[in-house]
């Protein structure tokens, strides 16, 4: 059985090329991430707790699109797991973003 790049090697191309952009794109989003985690985040400030939804849908729509290039099910797992990661570290401390107010 010959690989699939010598029989479609467009596609294969267009495949590679995806798959790359799509690691590019995610580097750039962790490093995004690790910023604003270690300034505003750690802090507790509130802009930054916003900022890192951005995490989540950002990488589940990564996610997305390498299901729809690739047909992989097993992307769509991985984009469960880390999608309930995020939720939980991102709803967890949101008392200590968002204290509940004094009643004086």
């Amino acid at each position: 059985m010959e690989p699939a790049s010598s029989s479609n090697p467009k596609f294969a191309n267009f495949l590679g090329s995806a798959l790359v952009d799509d690691g590019i794109s995610g580097v750039g989003l962790a490093v995004f991430g690790m910023v604003v985690s270690l300034t505003g985040y750690r802090k507790g400030e509130k802009w930054a707790w916003y900022v890192s939804w951005s995490m989540p849908i950002g990488i589940l729509a990564a996610q997305l699109n390498v299901y729809a290039l690739t047909g992989s099910i097993m992307v769509i797992y991985l984009a469960t797991v880390f999608t309930i990661v995020s939720l939980l570290a991102l709803l967890l401390p949101f008392r200590q973003f968002f204290p509940r107010k004094s009643l004086r």
